[in-house]
């Protein structure tokens, strides 16, 4: 645990820095960059094909980054609770669909990528309740084409899930998880519409069956008033594990902007699949300056 701690630390430090020198041919805007940060919960219950239910509490503290139009960085500090360590491998949460509403909050209106994969895992050995300190999440993205008249905006994206979180009490794997996808996202007069499609690589873990997969999602939306954004969403993912089925749960999110700098996230899923949570709920409030 004491090495991974250092590695995470490492990656988040180099991470940072590379992101701190943003050159990369990229010039900056002539504007302040901006920050939002993202305060939110989620709870989630389900058998994830085991013999008893376990129940999730995921408490994420996200804080991103926007140095320029097109670019945007982002890290993810999440606090968990499980009922049981039954399962010991989450595929993400919301907190994607968290970050891309600080997305649409500081730019004060709609817009923006919405959300990415659900969540399932692998059976763990005993049933006793654990909590901790999770995976810390670096994420980056870059627009590639603004949305025209015709045409979607293009985002591409990167993430590296640091092993932070527990492996002795099932809250994480131990290894580090990388990968990267792209989005689409285009308004036709007050609908929005939305897809995302990442691909993810796991660390290896003796006995856990962990595999490579692909997770995507899709959203359809219609602004209602200017501050309100109800979405239908559709999330799931190839099986991220020899003892998991594929994901695939139905979501209801509004998106709730309260003024140009904070907003209101808020979920409820049903899952369709065995591998993904029966039922899950979730609130994120987001604030830009």
């Amino acid at each position: 645990m004491k090495n991974s701690l250092v590695l995470s630390a490492v990656a988040v430090f180099a991470f940072i820095t590379a992101l701190s020198g943003v050159s990369w041919g990229i010039e900056l805007s002539e504007k302040q960059p901006i920050t939002s940060i993202s305060i939110g919960g989620e709870l989630s219950s389900g058998k994830y094909n085991t013999g008893g239910t376990t129940r999730r509490i995921y408490l994420p503290l996200i804080v991103s980054w926007y140095p320029t139009e097109r670019l945007d960085a982002s890290v993810e500090l999440p606090f968990l609770y499980q009922s049981s360590s039954d399962i010991t491998t989450t595929i993400y949460q919301t907190t994607t669909a968290m970050t891309s509403s600080g997305s649409v909050a500081r730019r004060g209106g709609p817009g923006g990528p919405v959300g990415t994969a659900g969540t399932g895992g692998t059976a763990g050995a005993d049933s006793s309740a654990v909590s901790g300190l999770g995976d810390i999440i670096l994420r980056a993205g870059y627009i590639l084409s603004f949305e025209s008249s015709s045409l979607p905006q293009i985002k591409t994206s990167l993430f590296v899930k640091t092993p932070t979180a527990s492996l002795s009490d099932g809250l994480g794997t131990g290894e580090f998880d990388f990968g990267g996808g792209v989005d689409l996202s285009k308004w036709l007069g007050d609908m929005y519409l939305a897809g995302e499609a990442l691909y993810n690589y796991q660390g290896r873990v003796a006995g856990f069956g962990l595999k490579n997969y692909l997770s995507y999602n899709g959203t359809v939306g219609y602004q209602m008033m200017h501050s309100i954004l109800p979405m239908l969403v559709i999330k799931g993912a190839t099986a991220p594990s020899d003892y998991s089925d594929n994901l695939l749960e139905v979501r209801g999110r509004v998106l709730l902007t309260l003024s140009p700098s904070t907003a209101i996230d808020l979920f409820v899923s049903h899952g369709i699949s065995s591998s993904s949570p029966d039922y899950a709920g979730g609130v994120a409030v987001i604030y830009s300056f």
